[in-house]
């Protein structure tokens, strides 16, 4: 982690270090990738309209799908045709050697670096061109003043900095998994909180409101009537994307071991081809009524405010969620100074 004692231009020096040490392992690895890739299957994103029934296109050649390949791996900036909020991504699947290995490992070190020099420039500020047409200076925020200067205006900060999931069966010992499943999954961001927490933040937001309060006033006589320090879930509404789920030989117990990993970018393994069992990701999402209903779930299908996502958990649960809170409070107490 970078110092926050670092100075502005210390930080500027840094960020160019790690901006050019990610373009210069992209191009190792890619260059790679063209020359020594084992085996190598990309996603096609659908023309038009497409459902999970739609049948996928046709396969690219090997050297196509490895241009596509790098042409993603190495979009660090946003282009002329994408929105502010969108992201770029590629599921797939690429098969490497040893070297291949290192050299995705390379890849990520370098992003993890970046993503933490742009971390300590958050909240600073340095003078800068504030009116292009004018050549007005004044301050502005020294990420913006300092990618500028590296040419990197256009930086897409999700796309630079999101790791290239390397596929390891345990945490020292890469493997060659027997089964590869894409699929589309969709989750939802949910996150613990409390009554009393909930109270306050519907109060400070009732002072604020210029309109009715009605609504307010029966979420807070909702929330007052639950037992004290009750854990409740805030639930916000998930985005779909490709996850895999990967599984590799059995071990002495005879179970094969399982992983989920994310599968926005090309997954990079060890091997000398394609597994064998590969389930290529479908054009587009399940529909929501065609999926089979969740059995692990932990909080009431109906939310209990009108003016904010929040959701009791199930009886059975709520002790254990009561529980982990206690836990985790009593850790922060631990480590606060």
């Amino acid at each position: 982690m970078l110092s926050l004692a670092l100075t502005n231009s210390a930080l500027r020096a840094t960020l160019g270090t790690h901006l050019k040490g990610l373009q210069e392992s992209l191009s190792r690895f890619t260059h790679h990738l063209q020359l020594e890739c084992c085996g190598a299957w990309l996603w096609q994103k659908p023309r038009g309209s497409a459902d999970a029934l739609t049948p996928s296109p046709p396969e690219f050649s090997r050297d196509h799908t490895l241009e596509l390949v790098c042409e993603s791996l190495q979009a660090l900036k946003y282009t002329d045709d994408q929105s502010p909020h969108e992201s770029r991504i590629a599921p797939g699947l690429l098969v490497v050697s040893e070297e291949g290995i290192a050299l995705a490992d390379e890849v990520n070190r370098h992003k993890r670096a970046l993503a933490s020099v742009l971390r300590a420039m958050q909240g600073r500020t340095e003078v800068g061109v504030i009116d292009q047409r004018t050549g007005e200076r004044g301050p502005r925020p020294l990420r913006e003043v300092a990618l500028e200067s590296f040419f990197f205006r256009r930086l897409h900060h999700w796309q630079a900095t999101r790791e290239l999931v390397v596929l390891r069966e345990t945490p020292t010992a890469v493997g060659t998994p027997e089964y590869i499943g894409f699929s589309w999954a969709t989750c939802r961001d949910v996150r613990r909180t409390y009554r009393e927490t909930l109270i306050e933040q519907l109060r400070e937001s009732r002072a604020a409101a210029a309109d009715d309060t009605s609504r307010y006033d029966r979420d807070i006589a909702l929330l007052t009537a639950l037992e004290l320090k009750e854990p409740l879930a805030l639930v916000r509404p998930g985005h779909t994307t490709p996850k895999a789920n990967i599984a590799w030989s059995a071990g002495a117990d005879g179970k094969p071991a399982r992983q989920i990993k994310p599968a926005v970018l090309p997954l990079v393994m060890f091997g000398t081809r394609l597994p064998e069992r590969l389930r290529k990701l479908p054009p587009a999402p399940t529909p929501r009524h065609f999926r089979l209903a969740r059995v692990d779930t932990e909080i009431e299908p109906v939310a209990l405010l009108e003016t904010l996502p929040v959701h009791r958990y199930l009886p059975h649960i709520r002790p254990a969620k009561r529980a982990e809170g206690e836990r985790a409070d009593l850790r922060s107490r631990d480590h606060s100074p």
